[in-house]
């Protein structure tokens, strides 16, 4: 729980390396929410995904975390803005 989380992957609970789940230290298993997943991903808490927990995760999974989006758009526009 103390450990960084595995990047998450676009597709069903069943990716391989389980990078959509907890492994607990008694060994049971357990996916993560959307909500944790949005969370990973750096989105604020009232973003509403829409559709089943898979299109969900699959959204998740294939998106660039915020705040590296917002890092990446800040440095073009500083780029775009010291080139005019």
């Amino acid at each position: 729980m103390d450990e960084p989380a595995k990047t998450l992957k676009a597709g069903d609970h069943g990716v391989p390396g389980g990078e959509n789940m907890l492994l607990h230290p008694n060994g049971k298993v357990r996916y993560f929410t959307v909500r944790e997943s949005a969370r990973l991903q750096s989105f604020p808490d009232d973003f509403v995904f829409m559709g089943s927990w898979t299109e969900s995760m699959r959204q998740l999974g294939n998106a660039v975390a915020v705040n590296v989006a917002k890092a990446v758009a800040d440095s073009i526009k500083a780029t775009l803005e010291r080139a005019t």
